[in-house]
């Protein structure tokens, strides 16, 4: 049983029919058996989990790729709350990895960074709102981790940022575990200090 990621959420199967034989699906009538495929594609999550770390227990769709003399080809696709991206490894654009109440932010360079907390620092909205905003430097990128964002200033801010760099698939524990600390909560006025 070989399994390949094809994209965020499916997962190629490719099965022997020799393997498929030596479980004894091809014997007779047996095919025909719903608990025998079942402990096939139980099996199939447990590689999925035990490969990928995800926890397959949730709706899945199976689709039969190719099926020929030698093996068959499934693909498996893998319904996943927001919530269970946690543990996917790799670049996933489409979902936002942090609770709503949090926003983190990549950058090519640090005059982006410059320009995005002068604007914020100049948004009338923004001004009185006490943003606890971290800096970090992390594999060649710069980021700011917005924590603790008001609900009326969350899409004002999300807004303003995204003119300067975008949404990272990252997670801010992550980023702190793993990037460089600049400046680690109080950002706009360290920044306005140096600039």
């Amino acid at each position: 049983m070989r399994l390949e990621r094809i994209s965020d959420n499916k997962i190629k199967f490719s099965i022997s029919v020799e393997e498929l034989e030596q479980k004894g699906l091809f014997e007779q009538e047996q095919w025909k058996d719903s608990l025998m495929w079942h402990d096939l594609f139980e099996d199939m999550l447990d590689e999925v989990q035990g490969k990928f770390g995800i926890d397959a227990q949730m709706e899945i769709t199976v689709e039969i790729e190719s099926f020929d003399e030698q093996e068959i080809c499934m693909i498996l696709t893998l319904e996943l709350d927001d919530e269970d991206y946690s543990d996917v490894e790799g670049s996933i654009e489409l979902f936002h990895p942090i609770i709503d109440k949090d926003l983190l932010f990549h950058f090519n360079d640090i005059e982006e960074i410059i320009e995005v907390l002068t604007r914020l620092k100049s948004t009338v909205k923004i001004q009185s709102a006490s943003l606890e905003i971290s800096f970090f430097h992390y594999e060649e990128k710069y980021y700011l981790l917005f924590e603790n964002i008001q609900g009326n200033q969350h899409n004002l801010v999300e807004s303003i940022v995204l003119e300067y760099g975008s949404l990272s698939n990252q997670t801010k524990y992550m980023m702190l575990e793993y990037g460089h600390v600049i400046i680690l909560k109080n950002t706009m006025e360290k920044m306005k200090q140096y600039f």
